[in-house]
């Protein structure tokens, strides 16, 4: 009845607020972002053909959200997965994907690991402008990885005078936040400039009674110049470097007193744009990113178990691209190519049990890809997407891929969408070319995905309310799994499951007052493994028939946001998340067990000390997380945060 109960409030919660909207004498207008990480151009987030979610900075300043998981937790069709406390690993699903499906870019610089695995454990919300995300098939624009969507975080920029911020926050757990940034703009001459550079850092003693202090110093900067109307030069860089000490082993228990992971990481971009005419503009993109980390955990007594690993992984890349607009303004075609490189130099060793294992390898890859996209608005109201990308990888060939799309906004107001496409993930270096106990397999093929969807939009009370439904069904073929023996391909990796992934999202937005917003989001998700994997006992992670793991069929979330110049803004966010599948690998072979729904009510407040008309001035901040101290495990036998409250005071100047 309980579970029954969380289900019937979403829609309580979406027939009541009509109800709310017209106790409003007030009519207010609503901003209409504009996006491009859907269609490489921007376009407005109405009459866009994909499923996009836009979170700006102002609403994770607002309720004091720290970590881009914690932000991403909110979107419809996300699940957010952490081992254990802040900094630990982390993975986000999306409609039913796996956790490494998702193309992660930072001011389009990739972040993934090749092979689409992303940890987002470090990585931080600190001078994030907007992140934007697209749900749906997305290798066609941003080639392997990108499967069942892309995450893309944009960094602030500088704009008018300089302004000098800084932060401080401190408060459960021992946790301290601190920030410093300065931005700007210049024009000179003709030219113009801006500037940007924000220095943080973070700690906290951890959730776990030992060894659980996880400290990160996150360094942002962008800078741009336009020496004329028709070029202009952009650089980004994002510095991070992080430890994370933990007290858990595999499978969640609390034992060890000295492991930890330490990394850091290097991220950079440059953009130039170049206009030869109205009508065509020539962009070329150069990205690098560049990790260094590991694990060590030295054995706890004599003779104990112990692991060491140190991953450097380098990836460097070019997009060049021409766009082609229409004199008319019918359309935009698209032509780019794309070339990447990256190489992994990988080391472990260590025993357990008294055994002793290590795998040693260097390796190299490399991609050339050819792309095209046609945008049309020719129609009023009416836009088109189509586009085909054909990758050639040195390890597994020429690969192609393709979506399309079609938006459509009636005379009433309606908004129609649909889209389709495919999209594929390449194999690890470590799926590839691992040695020792496990063997990679370098002739794997890449996994493939096939998906659509199609929602339908609707705005009612002059705008004031939005709902929204979508429809998407995905499936996923190719899928690698690891055997313990060779008999089967040869290798410990091959090539064999298959799954699909349905369901339905629902979305309300309202605007009740011009200070006072809502929001609701709601998830259905079914996934089925429809091919086997090689582990047919009760560990393995595809049974014919089940669903895939810690994903849950039913989720929700929702929000309140009341904001006013003199008095500051309170924000209110609900999080409930369903049952789902999980294993306990305390036990030889794993077992199966159910993770329970929980919800989770997280509040951020901010009340302004003094503030000039400019937005200078002094605020104090407070954020609680977790409000309830509801207790849930997102991987089962790993605790969760409870309650936890920040206070802090933000000065600009």
């Amino acid at each position: 009845m309980k579970d029954l109960s969380y289900r019937c409030l979403p829609w309580l919660v979406a027939l009541a607020t009509p109800v709310l909207l017209r106790a409003q004498a007030r009519d207010t207008v609503r901003a209409r972002p504009v996006v491009t990480t859907a269609t490489r151009v921007p376009v407005a987030q109405r009459d866009v053909p994909a499923a996009v979610t836009v979170i700006t900075g102002a609403q994770l300043r607002a309720l004091g959200i720290a970590t881009v998981a914690d932000a991403l937790a909110g979107t419809p069709g996300a699940t957010v997965v952490r081992n254990g406390s802040f900094g630990g690993a982390t993975s986000l699903f999306l409609r039913g994907g796996e956790s490494d499906y998702v193309k992660v870019l930072v001011d389009g610089v990739p972040v993934n690991d090749p092979g689409g695995a992303i940890d987002l454990g470090t990585l931080t919300t600190d001078d994030v402008d907007r992140i934007e995300i697209v749900r749906g098939p997305s290798s066609v624009l941003y080639g392997a990885d990108a499967v069942s969507g892309v995450v893309q975080i944009f960094t602030r920029r500088g704009a008018g005078p300089r302004r000098l911020t800084l932060t401080a926050r401190g408060g459960t757990y021992h946790t301290g936040d601190a920030a410093a940034s300065i931005r700007g703009a210049t024009t000179s001459a003709g030219a113009a400039a801006d500037y940007s550079l924000s220095v943080a850092h973070h700690l906290t003693d951890g959730i776990y009674p030992f060894n659980n202090r996880f400290d990160e110093t996150v360094v942002s900067a962008e800078a741009g110049v336009a020496p004329g109307a028709a070029d202009s030069l952009r650089f980004t860089l994002r510095y991070t470097d992080s430890r994370y000490h933990y007290p858990t082993n595999s499978a969640g228990d609390v034992v060890d007193h000295n492991a930890f992971d330490a990394g850091d990481a290097v991220v950079l971009g440059a953009t130039y744009a170049h206009l030869f005419s109205p009508t065509t503009a020539f962009t070329l993109q150069l990205a690098s990113d560049e990790t260094d980390g590991g694990t060590t955990d030295q054995p706890d007594t004599l003779g104990g178990d112990q692991y060491l690993s140190l991953d450097h992984l380098r990836r460097h890349g070019a997009d060049a691209r021409v766009d082609l607009r229409d004199p008319a303004g019918r359309g935009v075609l698209t032509i780019g190519a794309a070339a990447s490189a990256s190489d992994d130099n990988s080391q472990l060793q260590g025993s357990a049990s008294g055994y002793a294992y290590n795998s040693t390898f260097a390796a190299y890859r490399r991609t050339n890809a050819a792309y095209a996209q046609a945008l049309y608005t020719g129609l009023a109201r009416l836009t088109v997407v189509a586009g085909a990308r054909v990758d050639d990888d040195q390890a597994f060939g020429a690969f192609g891929t393709w979506r399309a799309g079609v938006n459509y906004l009636t005379s009433a107001g309606t908004r129609l969408r649909a889209s389709a496409g495919t999209a594929f993930r390449a194999p690890t270096f470590y799926e590839n070319f691992s040695t020792g106990y496990v063997t990679g397999n370098p002739h794997l093929r890449p996994e493939r995905a096939g998906s659509w969807d199609a929602g339908v939009e609707q705005g009612v009370l002059a705008g004031r309310l939005t709902l929204g439904v979508t429809a998407f069904s995905q499936s996923f073929r190719d899928m690698i799994d690891y055997t313990g023996g060779t008999t089967a391909c040869g290798y410990s990796y091959c090539n064999v499951a298959r799954a699909r992934a349905s369901g339905l999202e629902y979305q309300v937005a309202a605007t009740v007052t011009s200070a006072l917003s809502a929001t609701f989001g709601f998830t259905h998700l079914d996934t089925r493994v429809l091919t086997a994997g090689f582990d047919t006992s009760s560990g393995g992670l595809y049974h014919l028939g089940q669903s895939l793991i810690r994903r849950p069929a039913t989720s929700w979330n929702a929000g309140l946001a009341a904001e006013s110049p003199a008095r500051g803004s309170l924000d209110l966010s609900v999080r409930y998340v369903g049952r789902r599948e999980d294993r306990d690998f305390r036990a030889y072979p794993a077992l199966p067990v159910i993770l329970p729904a929980y919800t989770r009510v997280d509040l951020g407040a901010s009340y302004p000390i003094d503030r000039a008309p400019d937005g200078r001035g002094s605020t104090l901040t407070a954020r609680v997380q977790n409000l309830t101290g509801a207790r849930y495990q997102s991987v089962f036998n790993f605790r969760s945060p409870g309650r936890m409250i920040l206070f802090g005071l933000r000065l600009s100047m």
